[in-house]
């Protein structure tokens, strides 16, 4: 029996220090995409119109995500091209004016007034239309007269035709001949102030049309300016990538740089993990790794092989989720899937994982010799 015990305890001996078990430790972490995760932000004040994707959905680079209207840029749009028609009706009118060179003949053609104005535009175009009407009305007028100076005009210069072989004969008085003259004078005069008069309407219309062109000039640059401003508002996608955190909403109102959503970009994801002080000594990069993904239990789903890539040179400072420093590292991973039966499903970023990192192999032997050494450590500060 002696010598059957002492092969045991030998054959046991022996194993110990030839046997080898691997040195792991658990580290918690998470996945995250190897390039950085792009913020996607409101450009400016105003309420969400429309949400062009959903969570989780795959976008393009410049692809459209979220339309942010603004009711006071629209309305004040819609006033600018309002006034911009007002205006540009105002000025055919008076073209129409100037080219008929005062003649009621060609004075007909009303002024298009746009419909559904709010209070302000409602008189402006009253007071467009109000003045464009004068005018007409006016150049009627002198024209109405005009043609009435001018038959008269031509009446007394024929009475006067007719009466100047009398006087010349001495068969008419010589004073009436000369009133009879006199009145063409006046007539002749009243006729050129009514003349006059007309280019002075129409200089006012021409005024008027010069006065117009350089507030439309203006009213257009701003009209470019709002839809260069409107289209600020339109969210495309900064990178290609998948659509996660989507908090807009329709008819949300959001603020200036207030986050919209975010996109992870298109490739791989990698583990995120956080080392203790206390299990760093041994950690280098290169180290196999194995992860279990919280979502998807170990047992059931199996893990995921990995390398540990790169670690910190400085610890995390402790925070109020961590209090205890720890050091940065970052596990590669060998595939991006786990299989369930024939179906696989895709990793996501933001899982949760326990990574188990392999230190060294060791003999087994060495995991006696630590609680025997363990053990004297306890003994001499006891002492």
């Amino acid at each position: 029996m002696i010598w059957i015990a002492a092969a045991i305890f030998g054959s046991a001996v022996i194993w110990g220090f030839t046997a080898r078990v691997d040195q792991t430790i658990s580290v918690r972490g998470k996945l995250q995409p190897t390039g950085n995760v792009r913020e996607v932000d409101s450009p400016s004040t105003g309420v969400v119109s429309e949400v062009l994707v959903k969570e989780g959905e795959q976008v393009k680079a410049g692809q459209t995500l979220i339309q942010v209207e603004s009711a006071g840029i629209r309305s004040r749009r819609v006033a600018v091209l309002t006034t911009i028609t007002l205006l540009e009706a105002q000025n055919r009118s008076l073209r129409d004016i100037l080219n008929s060179g005062g003649s009621i003949a060609n004075l007909n053609s009303p002024l298009e007034v746009p419909v559904n104005l709010d209070a302000a535009l409602q008189a402006r175009v009253s007071a467009a239309l109000q003045q464009t009407q004068q005018i007409k009305a006016r150049l009627k007028q002198i024209d109405v007269r005009l043609a009435s100076k001018e038959k008269t005009l031509a009446l007394s210069q024929r009475i006067e035709r007719d009466l100047r072989p009398l006087y010349n004969n001495g068969g008419f008085s010589r004073v009436q001949y000369l009133e009879q003259l006199n009145r063409i004078q006046e007539q002749t005069s009243e006729i050129a102030s009514l003349r006059e008069d007309r280019e002075s309407v129409l200089g006012s219309a021409a005024g008027q049309l010069n006065q117009n062109n350089r507030e439309l000039s203006g009213l257009k640059a701003e009209l470019a300016q709002l839809a260069e401003t409107l289209s600020y508002r339109t969210v495309n996608a900064p990178i290609s990538g998948t659509v996660f955190n989507l908090k807009a909403s329709r008819s949300s109102v959001v603020a200036t740089d207030q986050v919209l959503l975010k996109i992870v970009p298109g490739n791989q994801l990698q583990a995120t993990v956080e080392i203790s002080n206390s299990d760093i000594g041994f950690i280098r990069p290169g180290l196999p790794v194995t992860v279990g993904v919280d979502s998807f239990p170990a047992g059931e789903f199996g893990y995921i092989q990995g390398t540990l890539t790169s670690v910190g040179s400085d610890a995390l400072p402790p925070d109020q989720d961590n209090r205890m420093a720890r050091f940065p590292g970052v596990v590669s991973l060998e595939q991006q899937q786990v299989e369930f039966g024939n179906r696989r499903l895709n990793l996501q970023s933001g899982m949760s994982i326990t990574a188990n990192i392999k230190l060294r192999s060791r003999p087994v032997i060495t995991l006696i010799s630590d609680m025997f050494t363990k053990q004297l450590d306890g003994v001499k500060r006891f002492r």
